[in-house]
């Protein structure tokens, strides 16, 4: 079994019921960015959580998110079918919907809008999402 430690100081929330889903956040969901950055850079840590919950509750799905959390779903209920319910719900194509995420690594939580057909970008902070709707929205940095 994986032993975690909790941290000496939560920075908000720990787990979180979001509706659609459950989410942990190792050291709170309002950690700043720079504890966040050095809690598991190599995502070793959350890999090792997230094959211990799968042993655990095979019954939903469990995603690596961002820096510090894991997110856990019913099975089926994932990024690509909430791309697909505000297609429907919006009539829009998904060929003209833009996807941003941090995690679009398999086992990430975004990783699942790929399946879509969805134009994605990678982003690795809030900073760079910022940054690339600044462009969007201006056609300038």
């Amino acid at each position: 079994m994986f032993d975690f430690a909790r941290p000496p100081k939560l920075f908000g929330p720990q787990i979180e019921d979001r509706q659609t889903q459950i989410t942990f956040s190792a050291l709170g969901q309002n950690a700043p960015i720079e504890e966040k950055r050095l809690f598991d850079p190599d995502f070793e840590k959350r890999k090792l959580m997230k094959r211990e919950l799968e042993k655990l509750i095979p019954e939903f799905e469990i995603r690596l998110g961002g820096m510090t959390s894991i997110d856990v779903t019913r099975k089926g209920i994932d990024k690509s079918y909430g791309i697909r319910k505000i297609a429907e719900q919006l009539r829009y194509k998904i060929d003209d919907m833009l996807y941003i995420g941090d995690a679009l690594f398999e086992g990430g939580n975004d990783y699942a809008a790929i399946g879509t057909g969805i134009d994605c970008v990678q982003v690795h902070s809030v900073a760079d999402t910022k940054k690339l709707l600044m462009r969007i929205i201006t056609d300038k940095e």
